[in-house]
């Protein structure tokens, strides 16, 4: 699998080696969120049906949350106008990936070791466990969160689950409030995580 990922990689010119360790000290969250599109024949119409109701209001409120946190760097996008480079170039950059069950979580296979993905479903027994073990198979920490659709307390539990995941593996992790603004962008990236960034 390893040769396999590298080999993928090495087709866009996307170094895997670079910043490999995990830096506890300056964490890039990355929130895919899904927008309508046409996948198939199956679904003509192109509307996705994995979407929360309320997506604009989670994302503003978890832009708050997360902007007490100097060393974690929060992101938005979507993939489906995105070229399979830049996807890439998102995530190899990208130490905690958050979004709902769907098949945009397989980029988690691109992943750095010791990374974590956040499944968020509304399912509770789904049953489906394809991510979780895609994670496993590439050394990736997994968390599936359980969240009500439409409800005003989402936002409090993925919130909750990012934190609870990242504490396991950044138990020592120096966390100063409001030091620095928060930086988010729903555009498309291309090269550094960090030269993307729209200061909000």
């Amino acid at each position: 699998f390893f040769e396999f990922r590298q080999h993928i990689l090495k087709q866009f010119n996307i170094n895997y080696k670079i910043n490999e360790k995990l830096n506890c000290q300056s964490l890039n969250l990355f929130f895919l969120v899904r927008h309508n599109y046409i996948a198939h024949p199956r679904n003509p119409s192109g509307k996705i049906t994995r979407q929360l109701s309320n997506e604009k209001q989670i994302l503003d409120d978890l832009k708050i949350k997360f902007s007490k946190y100097s060393n974690i760097n929060f992101k938005i996008n979507h993939f489906e106008e995105l070229a399979i480079e830049e996807q890439l170039n998102i995530i190899i950059q990208t130490d905690v990936f958050i979004g709902m069950h769907g098949a945009g979580l397989t980029h988690v296979l691109f992943m750095k070791s010791n990374r974590i993905l956040i499944e968020l479903t509304t399912s509770v027994g789904s049953g489906r466990e394809h991510f979780e073990l895609m994670a496993s198979i590439n050394n990736v920490n997994y968390r599936r969160c359980l969240i009500i659709d439409g409800s005003s307390t989402t936002a409090e539990k993925i919130f909750d689950c990012i934190i609870e995941k990242i504490s396991q593996i950044c138990p020592l992790m120096t966390v100063s409030i409001h030091s620095q603004p928060i930086v988010t962008t729903f555009f498309p990236v291309v090269g550094n995580f960090s030269n993307s960034n729209i200061t909000t």
